[in-house]
């Protein structure tokens, strides 16, 4: 073969590999993703009550910070109630106290109730909190250990973890959460102290007496300085408590947990704010639906998110693969828009034979599926996020082109390899005929 034959395919080959797997330009559309709510401040509310707080910041972990002892972790001549020692400093009898940890992992969500060697009876409570991003998970639990003394229970799910504490005089319990904190959020602490705690009266546990009718009787929020913080009073140990980024005066968001999935509340927004939602995960496990950032909210609404098929939808849009569903619905879904974020997982794109072009986001509406402008935001190695703006908040789906048969791993690899080796033959040819 002559050189010019050589050259003639290793450029057809390069036109092909430009064709099966060409790069994707990251696109500059809609990543100003800034909402009317800072994410480098937070409040707590409860009820009409709201309340700006600092994180108690440190150099170490929250797992240092909190320090949690017992037998699996501690030997016998250290001290290991199976209680909080790093947070001793900052504990009071017969108190639950709540606060942010930033650390050197990043911003965590903690609780620790009562004080290890103070002068109480134990006590009983349980929290169930929604809202949580779905890479957010316990870190930090006071008590997990292997034993039939451990009587705590913890539970998580798609947007919420829940814990149930036992524990007995002069201890404590509690625990922290951590995971997609460092971005804008808001979470909703359900409390159940006391007598109306799942352990409070439970003939299950091991020994059902071992709160020893200890109460807890104040629910105080830290902030400022982790060695001598400001403490504030929740005005109740009944009502909910939000922990959210933002000030007094942005929009306020919080969760309740329902059956099937989570419902956002929003209050005092305008249309011109963009309200950040924590949606549900989504269907599928390669697939994270992300935020779904709202403009056009009036004063208050709600949006309740479920993993699964929208009503009355096929099941996927023309020519392509439905990969994974979100349902919306409640009072804001009439009049508002949306920017939807999600990320792909990039194995699963690469096991596929697709591209992070092949996906796009369809929107529901009027019964019908209606392709949304969808880009690739960012790439983290181990996935894609892509932003798609939306008019409709009935429902969406995450779709892919139909995988090819020539598609399969490593043939773009291949066709790389091939070019590679025809120039340098292409070289070797030219080099022989001078």
């Amino acid at each position: 073969m002559n050189t010019n034959s050589l050259a003639a395919v290793a450029v057809a080959l390069l036109l092909v590999l430009s064709g099966v797997g060409g790069f994707v330009q990251l696109s500059g559309a809609n990543t100003d993703t800034t909402a009317s709510t800072p994410t480098d401040s937070y409040v707590v509310e409860q009820g009409d009550s709201c309340y700006p707080i600092e994180p108690l910041s440190t150099n170490g972990t929250v797992e240092s910070f909190y320090d949690y002892r017992n037998h699996e972790t501690h030997p016998e001549d250290v001290d290991r109630m199976y209680s909080s020692y790093g947070t001793e400093h900052l504990q009071e009898d017969d108190t639950s106290i709540l606060f942010l940890h930033e650390g050197t992992d990043g911003l965590s969500l903690v609780m620790v109730h009562d004080q290890v060697d103070g002068d109480t009876e134990g006590g009983a409570v349980t929290f169930d909190i929604a809202g949580l991003p779905s890479e957010a998970e316990w870190v930090v639990q006071d008590d997990l250990y292997d034993g039939e003394t451990n009587m705590a229970t913890w539970d998580s799910g798609d947007g919420w973890a829940s814990a149930s504490w036992i524990w007995s005089e002069a201890r404590t319990d509690g625990g922290a959460i951590q995971g997609g904190l460092n971005d804008e959020f808001a979470v909703t602490i359900q409390p159940a102290f006391n007598e109306d705690a799942e352990h409070y009266d439970n003939e299950d546990l091991y020994d059902p007496e071992f709160h020893g009718d200890g109460e807890i009787e104040d629910w105080e929020v830290l902030s400022g300085d982790a060695d001598d913080p400001d403490r504030t009073a929740l005005p109740s140990l009944e009502e909910p408590v939000t922990i959210r980024t933002g000030t007094c005066d942005t929009p306020s968001v919080s969760y309740d947990r329902t059956d099937d999935g989570t419902t956002a509340n929003i209050q005092g927004a305008s249309v011109d704010d963009r309200i950040a939602l924590q949606p549900t995960a989504g269907t599928d496990a390669n697939v994270t639906f992300e935020t779904v950032e709202l403009t056009g909210v009036e004063d208050s609404g709600s949006i309740t998110f479920e993993d699964r098929q929208p009503d009355g939808l096929p099941d996927a849009p023309d020519d392509v693969e439905s990969l994974s569903y979100l349902t919306m619905s409640g009072e804001s879904t009439q009049d508002t828009s949306a920017t939807i974020t999600f990320s792909v997982e990039a194995e699963y794109l690469e096991q596929q034979g697709l591209s992070p072009e092949d996906i796009t986001l369809y929107e529901a509406d009027g019964g019908d599926w209606v392709e949304s402008e969808t880009a690739v935001t960012s790439e983290s190695g181990s996935a894609y996020q892509f932003t798609a703006e939306v008019s409709s908040l009935e429902g969406v789906t995450v779709t892919q082109q139909p995988a090819s048969e020539s598609a399969i791993p490593g043939f773009e690899a291949g066709i790389a390899a091939a070019v590679i080796a025809l120039l340098a033959a292409l070289w070797a040819v030219r080099g022989r005929d001078r």
